[in-house]
């Protein structure tokens, strides 16, 4: 639990962020935003859609917002290097420096009938050179609400992730080390836990794959094993292609299915999305996808098609998403009535290395 001071700063942090919805651009932002260029796309895949790397602050005199902004990057950096010191070793520590990233969103979506419903996320990760320049610690917390739609998953193959139920209520810390990581395969072994009651530990092995079909085209492959408590066993495989249309527009299809002993069936899902670059600091998806289980009838769920605009504004680390999206979700009689909801959100990022 953090103590009054460290919920005061949050509380302070969250009510900045908001605030700054509100002020005017005055055109000395830099502009940026989070991710990687859509031309250079068929090399790095962003785990959020998005359009071109964050740039240095426009010169001038900074204000109580990026102060505060930079006291809790450096209160967190504190932190790891702090956490990375006392389990490294101190000979390294001239050559192995920590560093980290972490991604504070909060979300507001407005769906059909008028009800609104407000949600947090929060991803870090954290790499931890002294104990092991291969070794990197994820922290995942949500609580969004119950969503009505279904979608593939951001981190396929993570068990530590309740798939029984719709719910996306989760705290869920992992330790990854890298087997293998090249610029086409990347291999890494995992360990974590699921912070509920009782604990939900797992143990995971993920194999990443990337063939260059050409110099606008790209395969992906994925395939993830893991173990659960009381020896539940499961499987995620991935597969999807990436077509650069010019240096501004990207295709991409994407596919997951899992199978495990907790679930019924086979779990799948496709999407197809079309990411293109407005500018240096916005971005747009326009994207469908087909879900479903092999264990019902007809083994489709649900249907959804969304837009997303997403865009780098005032700061070089405050990002907002306008996202409306429908979606055909099957009732227990067999129909798929449609539902409609816009979801807002904004985005805060975190960022720093050990000098």
């Amino acid at each position: 639990m953090l103590g009054q001071s460290g919920s005061l700063k949050w509380y302070q942090l969250f009510v900045t962020a908001a605030f700054l919805v509100l002020l005017p651009n005055d055109g000395a932002i830099s502009s940026a935003a989070d991710g990687t260029a859509v031309a250079a796309a068929v090399t790095a895949t962003p785990d959020v859609p998005s359009v071109a790397k964050p740039t240095d602050a426009a010169p001038g005199q900074p204000t109580a917002v990026d102060e505060t902004h930079a006291l809790f990057e450096r209160d967190i950096l504190n932190q790891v290097i702090r956490l990375d010191r006392f389990f490294g070793n101190e000979k390294s520590e001239d050559l192995l420096k920590a560093e980290y990233q972490l991604r504070w969103r909060n979300s507001l979506r407005l769906e059909q009938g008028g009800r609104i419903k407000v949600g947090t996320t929060v991803r870090a990760n954290v790499k931890l050179s002294r104990i092991n320049e291969r070794l990197r610690l994820v922290v995942y917390g949500e609580n969004e609400p119950e969503p009505f739609s279904s979608t593939l998953p951001a981190d396929p193959g993570n068990p530590g992730f309740d798939r029984s139920s719709q719910s996306l209520r989760v705290v869920n810390t992992e330790l990854r080390y890298g087997l293998i990581q090249t610029p086409s395969l990347d291999i890494f072994l995992g360990a974590g836990v699921r912070l509920i009651l009782p604990p939900e530990a797992f143990v995971r092995s993920r194999l990443q794959y990337t063939y260059k079909i050409s110099a606008k085209a790209l395969f992906h492959f994925g395939e993830t094993l893991f173990v659960k408590n009381e020896g539940i066993l499961g499987e995620t495989s991935e597969a999807g292609l990436e077509l650069s249309i010019n240096q501004k527009t990207l295709l991409r299809w994407s596919n997951s299915a899992t199978i495990s002993d907790e679930i019924k069936g086979l779990e799948w899902g496709t999407e197809l999305s079309l990411i293109r670059e407005l500018s240096p600091r916005s971005g747009v998806t326009l994207a469908s996808g087909v879900y479903g289980n092999t264990s019902i009838a007809g083994a489709v769920n649900n249907y959804r098609v969304l837009a997303r605009y997403r865009r780098n504004f005032l700061r070089k680390w405050l990002f907002y998403e306008l996202e409306p999206q429908l979606s055909w979700p099957r009732r227990d009689d067999g129909s798929f009535p449609l539902n409609h909801a816009l979801i807002f959100r904004l985005e805060i990022v975190f960022q720093g290395h050990e000098k």
